[in-house]
């Protein structure tokens, strides 16, 4: 599966691809747990979904963290002790994810977790990581609501949030040459704020978007009207394909589809399923949507991972990302110097932003232990810029609809760096 169709799968993970992410506020419990993980080795757990509607991406998840533990365990381990991993399956749901996480913490007393997947189970369970005094490092969570959920620090995601997708699929529509996109949003299939993140881009690079009123997609007369009050030249639809595909097909039907008029989307919407949903006869009207998506392999990146993951013969998504998690927690334990999750999330930003470039843990924990500050340079990204506890920068592939209304990936140089 590709890396963009598998996004548009898994709808909680990705930009505004995803419904609404609900902000869950951080209550400190009245007490939590001692740390029994804090044992002298580093117990890694993993939080995929190797059950449930994406559960054929699971291998893509899994793999890269498996690596990344032999990986460090090939360089001597962490503190002269060996890694260990566990995998525990979250289903994609929010019961599931919770039941897997208490499993790593009380039965395997885990330092460290790599995932969820889903944005909407890292919210859920965002407030008992603080309780179960456990790390947690999604390479896959974009919702920009996880940007503002309090985890007591305990958090950390090495994909890149919502805000900075908002922004290039704003420079792709400029790209174009769009001056007045009409911005259509149904509610029920995408993030407000990541609308408004869109908004405001397309502002900022000089055009002048109007929102469309969700009156104006209920009939075709409404449509056509609301499209002509806003003397729109393109429309930017953000949503995911089943919140879409009603309003597409309203746009078809008036002559303003993707054909007629330059038609952009968010990344959810680069799905081979989005063309039969929209017509099951014509799937092909949906040709020429365009739109962003998270790199997989994000241009100016050589990094010896990219070749290893290759070598298993899995479709990398979000795997780079998932493998710096590993990485990063392994060596936020050696520059705290200790394996247990206060240690882990104090010292894992630092090594960030540190003076010593270096890109595999051999190298960079080699660094470390001759006291040297490190720039981790990842996989995923270089990490040139991190804000607390996530990226401040991030790389999008774009993508066009083809005649068989399968979703094309541009070439690297189409590639739209932001940050």
């Amino acid at each position: 599966m590709a890396f963009g169709t598998a996004c548009a799968v898994i709808t909680a993970a990705c930009s505004g691809s995803s419904a609404p992410t609900r902000a869950v506020p951080h209550r400190p419990p009245p007490t939590t747990r001692p740390n029994p993980a804090a044992d002298g080795h580093l117990a890694l757990g993993a939080l995929e979904p190797t059950t449930g509607p994406v559960s054929a991406v699971a291998p893509a998840f899994t793999i890269p963290v498996q690596l990344a533990v032999d990986e460090m365990n090939l360089a001597g381990g962490v503190r002269g002790q060996p890694v260990t991993l566990t995998v525990a399956d979250d289903g994609s749901a929010v019961a599931t994810g919770r039941a897997a996480l208490t499993t790593l913490v009380r039965d395997h007393h885990v330092d460290a977790v790599i995932g969820p997947s889903s944005s909407e189970v890292a919210a859920a369970l965002m407030p008992e990581l603080v309780t179960d005094r456990v790390v947690m490092c999604s390479g896959s969570n974009t919702s920009g609501a996880l940007s503002t959920i309090d985890s007591g620090g305990y958090y950390f995601r090495t994909a890149p949030p919502d805000r900075l997708q908002a922004v290039a699929l704003a420079r792709l529509v400029a790209a174009n040459h769009q001056r007045r996109p009409f911005v259509l949003a149904p509610a029920d299939g995408v993030d407000v704020r990541f609308r408004d993140q869109v908004v405001t881009a397309l502002r900022a690079a000089g055009m002048r978007p109007t929102v469309a009123r969700p009156a104006a997609w209920r009939t075709d007369a409404a449509l056509t009207a609301a499209l002509t009050r806003a003397q729109a030249d393109g429309i930017v639809l953000l949503g995911v394909p089943s919140s879409i595909a009603p309003v597409l097909r309203t746009l078809v039907a008036i002559g303003k589809g993707p054909q007629q008029i330059p038609t952009y989307g968010n990344d959810s919407l680069e799905s081979a399923d989005l063309g039969a949903a929209v017509d099951a006869a014509r799937g092909y009207v949906v040709t020429g949507l365009r739109g962003t998506t998270p790199a997989g392999a994000p241009g100016g990146i050589d990094h010896p991972f990219t070749a290893r993951m290759a070598a298993t013969g899995t479709d990398p998504f979000f795997s780079a990302s998932a493998y710096d998690c590993a990485i990063l927690v392994g060596l936020a334990a050696i520059a705290g110097g200790a394996d247990d999750a206060d240690a882990i999330r104090t010292h894992l930003p630092a090594i960030l932003r540190g003076a010593r470039d270096c890109s595999t843990f051999a190298d960079c924990a080699a660094r470390l232990r001759r006291r040297e500050t490190i720039h981790y340079r990842g996989a995923f990204s270089r990490f040139d810029r991190w804000q607390r506890f996530e990226p401040g920068s991030g790389t999008y592939d774009t993508w066009t609809m083809g005649l068989d209304a399968h979703p094309v990936l541009g070439a690297a140089t189409d590639q739209i760096h932001v940050g």
